[in-house]
């Protein structure tokens, strides 16, 4: 085997966008690239695979690298929930040439390997959907979506603002700016004409929204601060569950934020989720990812391959992931 022309390939495939990262045996950082969702469950499996397909060529183009040379690979995607996804995965992604084959995890733990480098830990992702994560070296364990009984992020947001908007018309809650709001951004005129539409299923709020329900509620609007405590507190609660079904042996538990809820720096959402968590566990550890979660994509496949990853390594990657401008 030839080491130096051998890689590690990272992907971090989201709800919006995917993220293709190709790294030497050093650490060294040799392509980036990055296109649509990867989320198969928004896109269909077929897309994925071709949006996948997309990036990794890139990388492999600008590092002048062939497909073999690829010594271990991580696709960390959403959607990636059950075993029976990971087998789906493993079938579709034998189309591409590697040396070994590819491992495939949801894209939470991806931002845990980001995180904490060991991948030993807690993270909540808060984006445009949520999910929470946890793993040990003996077992890990994920929430299974906001309409399974976890915090949804940006969609769980808009999801909140719909039905205070609905209470608030049917004389059950006190108004808010969020009605003027979500009826100027969505072009409708009234609230009788807006919810017809919604029951109709011919209108439907987005994820795009969320900067807007923060904006209110930084101005103490009651109902918007409301929204926000109540989705920072269901995250927050999710690390807590998710540590119980785990077995943390050192004395502090990491537990990694990521996702824009998580990194924009909306003070409510943030005072909310970090008092929640401690006041639940007070041996955690919290921090806020400040690298993409494409690199722990990387540092998972570079563990597949080292076993206990080389310091060099480790420090070449994190260098370049937060001095380059890679992504």
């Amino acid at each position: 085997m030839n080491s130096m022309s051998k890689t590690f390939l990272g992907i971090d495939g989201g709800g919006t966008k995917t993220h293709a990262c190709l790294v030497d045996l050093d650490g060294h950082v040799l392509a980036t690239a990055a296109n649509g969702s990867a989320n198969w469950e928004r896109i269909g499996t077929h897309a994925t695979i071709e949006n996948l397909g997309e990036v990794i060529g890139q990388v492999l183009e600008t590092s002048g690298t062939a497909e073999s040379d690829i010594l271990e690979s991580t696709f960390a995607l959403a959607g990636v929930d059950w075993d029976a996804d990971i087998e789906m995965f493993k079938s579709l992604l034998s189309r591409f040439e590697f040396e070994n084959p590819a491992v495939i995890i949801n894209d939470a733990f991806a931002a845990l390997f980001a995180g904490t480098s060991t991948g030993i830990g807690i993270v909540s992702i808060a984006g445009t959907g949520g999910k929470t994560a946890g793993r040990t070296e003996q077992a890990n364990f994920q929430t299974m979506g906001m309409e399974l009984g976890e915090g949804g992020g940006a969609g769980q947001l808009v999801a909140l603002t719909l039905d205070l908007m609905a209470k608030i018309f049917h004389g059950l809650e006190a108004p808010s700016r969020l009605t003027d709001m979500v009826l100027d951004h969505a072009g409708f005129s009234s609230l009788a004409t807006f919810f017809k539409a919604v029951a109709r299923d011919d209108f439907q709020l987005g994820e795009e929204l969320a900067p807007n329900i923060f904006a209110i509620a930084k101005s103490a609007d009651l109902g918007a601060m409301k929204i926000v405590k109540e989705v920072a507190t269901q995250h927050a609660k999710d690390v807590k569950a998710v540590a119980g079904k785990l077995i943390f042996t050192d004395v502090s538990t990491p537990v990694i934020r990521a996702g824009g809820l998580h990194t924009a720096k909306y003070e409510i959402f943030d005072e909310t989720f970090e008092s929640v968590v401690m006041e639940l566990m007070p041996e955690a550890s919290l921090k806020v990812l400040d690298i993409s979660p494409v690199y722990g994509s990387v540092i998972q496949a570079a563990k597949q391959h080292f076993g206990i990853i080389p310091t060099t390594f480790l420090n070449n990657l994190l260098m370049e992931a937060r001095t380059g401008a890679h992504l």
